[in-house]
């Protein structure tokens, strides 16, 4: 790595094109095969549980290959904080956000920033136990029941990340560029993942090798861009 930018090998750049192609095959895949619309409520359990396990590698090594996208490109200036006496808002550079209110954004980051400013959380009152009506007809317990396959479960929340991940996949560029505003943080935006994440799993043999090697080369370069 130069002193002035950041210069990824060969390898590494089609470590990240293979991967970026892995996780977008594997969305269109899960969208034809189990029918996923964004308002999909339910889904079987085994459904669930193939969602759950791609998720669980592809939205780590998506974050990743858009970090190191990230910084090839450079840092970008930090927006300037918005408060009351600084009167009226100015319009920002890009005009488009990241997400509307109706379609979920993709989580980038793996830390959260320590914000000194923040509001504490509300306090939580405990009113005691509620009133139970002996009288009342039991409620099956769902535990006592045998876990089949072909139990219906909720999925609305794997299925909003999901459709995250496909957004973030189809709008790479605006992601990348909250990301170029955020290089310069004195935390880390990407946290280590365990040992077992690209190990096995749905990822074949040789895409979680290419996994591994994202993984290395991002904690590789993230010191060079914290500022603390």
């Amino acid at each position: 790595m130069s002193e002035l930018r950041y210069s990824p090998q060969q390898e590494i750049r089609s470590a990240v094109w293979l991967m970026l192609n892995v996780i977008s095959l594997g969305v269109i895949q899960l969208r034809e095969r189990l029918g996923l619309t964004p308002h999909t409520p339910l889904l079987p359990r085994h459904a669930i549980s193939r969602l759950s396990r791609f998720l669980a590698q592809a939205e780590p090594a998506l974050r990743r290959c858009l970090y190191l996208c990230a910084a090839e490109l450079g840092a970008l200036p930090v927006f300037p904080r918005e408060t009351a006496s600084s009167g009226p808002a100015r319009p920002r550079e890009t005009t488009q956000h990241i997400a509307r209110a109706s379609q979920p954004a993709f989580r980038l980051f793996e830390t959260r920033a320590h914000r000194p400013d923040a509001k504490p959380p509300r306090p939580t009152f405990k009113t005691g136990p509620r009133i139970r009506f002996l009288d009342a007809d039991d409620v099956p317990d769902i535990h006592e029941y045998d876990k089949l396959p072909s139990d219906i479960l909720p999925a609305k929340r794997l299925v909003r990340r999901l459709m995250a991940l496909d957004h973030a996949m189809d709008h790479r560029d605006l992601y990348i560029e909250k990301i170029r505003r955020c290089l310069g943080e004195a935390r880390q935006l990407i946290a280590k993942t365990g040992k077992r994440l690209f190990r096995h799993g749905p990822l074949t043999r040789l895409q979680c090798e290419t996994a591994q090697l994202i993984e290395a080369e991002t904690h590789a370069v993230q010191p060079h861009f914290n500022s603390s």
